[in-house]
């Protein structure tokens, strides 16, 4: 997915210019900045949630900004911050809204569709949970119910707002890995705003960093420990990576 100088914002307020980067498959990219810099302002122009201005979001020969937004869905599978489900329904349930963009209206999940959502609960280790109200699992359950719709879903790129913002530390880096290795196993390509750069380095390919109106790619499969350094640091201020039993620990100086 290339992301091709894309320009917009909010009528009156905050805007983003010509921003630029690429999502590969089968890798995890972290979208990283401070608050206010446009994590989200990014995800909602990629997704068709906030109308860009100019430019245009390329996978393959396809601008799919132009694309309707159930052709859309069947490219990129969004994750966001809050699923905002305040009804009662069945983790299955939730599971089997991915079914949406290929049903007609008024159509419901099939007998496939149904099969397909218990398989990738299997998948995830949470066949159990398949009847049970979503409303009252745990932040952890209910973030990886919505990650199963979006395999459902089956797009070649998932796009996540923060979606471990409400979960514990435990429960965190259990998301992370098991997100880390849906991307690898099913060659997804992951675009992840977060808040630490601490999880972006142990868990992400690439650092999307968005600082001042504009972006930066940081490959941290290529780059050495001081570059890395130099570039996080402009952002977070003074910073220092350590390797310690194969995990990057980072502190502020």
């Amino acid at each position: 997915m290339m992301v091709k100088n894309i320009s917009g914002g909010y009528s009156g307020g905050f805007t983003l210019e010509n921003i630029s980067f690429n999502v590969e498959k089968g890798k995890m990219y972290a979208l990283l900045g401070l608050n206010g810099s446009g994590k989200t302002t990014i995800i909602k122009m990629i997704t068709g949630l906030l109308k860009v201005r100019s430019g245009s979001v390329l996978v393959g020969d396809k601008n799919i900004l132009t694309l309707k937004e159930r052709e859309r869905a069947r490219i990129i599978s969004y994750v966001p911050q809050h699923s905002h489900i305040e009804y009662d329904m069945t983790a299955m349930d939730v599971v089997l809204m991915g079914a949406s963009p290929y049903l007609k209206s008024f159509q419901s999940p099939g007998k496939i569709h149904k099969e397909r959502a218990y398989r990738i609960l299997e998948l995830l280790g949470m066949e159990h949970i398949a009847n049970e109200n979503y409303r009252i699992l745990s932040g952890g359950l209910k973030q990886m119910v919505i990650i199963a719709r979006a395999m459902l879903q089956n797009g070649e790129y998932m796009i996540l707002d923060e979606p471990d913002s409400s979960l514990d530390l435990v429960n965190r880096r259990s998301f992370m890995e098991k997100l880390r290795d849906i991307t690898i196993r099913f060659q997804k390509g992951s675009l992840i705003s977060m808040h630490n750069p601490e999880y972006a380095l142990n868990y992400c390919d690439n650092i999307i960093l968005v600082k001042d109106g504009k972006v930066m790619d940081i490959d941290l499969k290529k780059e050495n420990i001081s570059s890395i350094e130099e570039k996080l640091s402009a952002a977070y201020g003074k910073l220092k990576i350590i390797e310690y039993k194969n995990k990057y620990i980072l502190y502020y100086e």
